[in-house]
């Protein structure tokens, strides 16, 4: 895996990692946002990462130059 998309300015990344969903990623989107006054994160939608696990996305920002290491990244989990 590529290392992981950086997010924009100083927002968290979230990134989509099942895409069986629609309605429940525009819900993840919809409740980070609703929960300040400003944008707070970048979202990525990217069927790249579909089905990676958490180990993987930890194991890539490790892999990354110290430049381009993800300070704060979110995930949405699957639900059961």
């Amino acid at each position: 895996m590529a290392s992981l998309p950086q997010p924009e300015d100083l927002t968290s990344l979230v990134l989509r990692s099942d895409f069986g969903d629609d309605a429940a990623w525009e819900a993840v989107k919809a409740a980070v946002d609703g929960s300040g006054g400003h944008r707070s994160a970048t979202y990525v939608s990217d069927p790249a990462y579909a089905g990676v696990s958490v180990q993987a996305l930890v194991e890539a920002d490790a892999a990354a130059d110290d430049g381009d290491r993800v300070t704060y990244c979110s995930w949405p989990m699957p639900s059961a």
